[in-house]
């Protein structure tokens, strides 16, 4: 599918391209998996581990004293894996991909967070996910998929939304990068770090 709101397998790849040289700058952990050769088949990855409050699941309301992006659901990274853990803490492992879809012909974010030491172990549902974001989730379209690529079950932003997003776009420089970050915001604390909005101008 071409057309307005749209982005090529090769301009995809083009962007992420751009995105891995800055965050291998700034050292942000992102990677390529995946065949580039086959459309579709490749994607962005990037794991990360923090701590939040014990009850920060099961909390329903997830106020703020700033109303900034300072405080998104009370997730703190260490610096210091070696740093004691709080016994009002618990650990959370986040994994977020960035796909090519192949019906849509946008880019689609997977992720999933595991209230765990371990990959797998207690993963985060949909309702969970929602209830940490409150009503600060703008972008609603969020279920549980099987990811297109490793084959296990994944929380999707659909992409049927992005496609609107991305007309907004159309005279971005990286399109990846803008389309991010207006649905950042509703992936379990992804954070885009400013670096990379260059690569739109």
């Amino acid at each position: 599918m071409d057309g307005p709101g749209t982005v090529t397998w090769e301009e995809f790849l083009e962007n992420a391209e751009r995105f891995l040289v800055v965050s291998d700058k700034i050292s942000d952990g992102w990677e390529l998996h995946g065949n580039k050769d086959i459309p579709g088949q490749a994607y962005l990855i990037r794991r990360a581990k923090c701590f939040i409050p014990s009850d920060a699941i099961a909390r329903k309301d997830c106020s703020t004293d700033d109303d900034n992006d300072t405080q998104e659901f009370h997730v703190r990274f260490r610096q210091d894996p070696h740093e004691a853990v709080s016994t009002s803490e618990m650990p959370f492992i986040i994994e977020h991909h960035i796909l090519w879809s192949i019906s849509y012909s946008v880019p689609v974010l997977f992720f999933n967070g595991w209230k765990s030491d371990f990959l797998g172990i207690n993963p985060v549902s949909v309702n969970e996910a929602q209830t940490i974001h409150g009503y600060k989730l703008n972008y609603t379209e969020l279920s549980q998929a099987i990811h297109p690529i490793v084959g296990t079950p994944f929380l999707q932003l659909h992409p049927c939304l992005s496609q609107g997003l991305l007309r907004t776009m159309s005279k971005s420089r990286n399109k990846l990068v803008s389309w991010l970050s207006c649905i950042a915001s509703a992936a379990l604390n992804l954070k885009i770090h400013p670096e990379y909005f260059k690569l739109t101008h």
